[in-house]
Order: structure tokens, then C-alpha cells, then sequence
């Protein structure tokens, strides 16, 4: 058994995607695993203060800028149309507070935190 486990470990791979289909804009954006570090970066990009406050909600927009591989949010065209500073500033500007939520949600199930309540807890964590 324990070769199999072993195998199964060699043979595994992190390059998962998805499709998560926005119903107001009537398409899938393709949405792919995070690893530790992007989690780590995101969630550092995201503390802010002398109390070193994680923002929750600037701390979601980072995660789906890094892990929306279509379509590009960190385009121009984007940018200029919801007059966004940067590509999470496009999220804010262009998703809904719920279609937002639907990302969070897949990208998170994607990197392998699969119980809904956990999925909350380490979204806000």
C-alpha cells in the first residue's frame, strides 16, 4: 500500500483548472490551483496596518487576479474600461460581490480545501 501512496504522490499533479461560469455574463472564466507561495504572496500583499490586519476582501480580489487564467484581468482594455488602478481593482470593478464569491470558492476547492466552512475559514485567514 504504501507504493501506491508513493505513486500516487509522483504521479500527482497541480495544474488544475476549471471552468466557473458567471451567469450574468453568460461565460466560464478558467480558473486554475494556487499554490502555498501565491497563497502566501496574496495574503501578504493584503496585510495592511500596524496591527497587520489581513483585508478580507482585497485579500479574495488578489486571490482571483492570480488565479483567473481566462480572461486575462490584468489586461488594458479591462483596465480602461472600469477605469481600474490594477487588475484586483478591475475585480472589485466588474465582478459582483457574489460572482466574486463563486471564484473565491472554485479556486480555493481547486487547491485542495474542499469542506465549504474550511473554504471560509482560509479565505479570511
Amino acid at each position: 500500500m504504501t507504493t501506491s501512496r508513493l505513486d500516487a504522490l509522483l504521479g500527482a499533479t497541480t495544474d488544475l483548472q476549471e471552468g466557473v461560469y458567471i451567469p450574468r455574463l453568460k461565460t466560464d472564466f478558467i480558473v486554475k490551483a494556487l499554490d502555498e507561495d501565491t497563497l502566501e504572496k496574496a495574503r501578504a500583499q493584503a496585510t495592511t496596518g500596524k496591527d497587520r490586519s489581513v483585508d478580507e476582501s482585497l485579500f479574495n480580489r488578489l486571490l482571483i487576479v492570480k488565479a483567473v487564467a481566462d480572461p486575462d484581468l490584468n489586461d488594458k482594455a479591462l483596465r480602461d474600461r472600469y477605469e481600474a488602478s490594477d487588475a484586483a481593482d478591475v475585480v472589485k470593478k466588474a465582478l459582483l460581490p457574489g460572482e466574486q464569491s463563486r471564484v473565491v470558492q472554485a479556486l480555493l476547492r481547486l487547491s485542495g480545501f474542499v469542506d465549504d466552512a474550511k473554504l471560509i475559514d482560509e479565505a479570511k485567514n
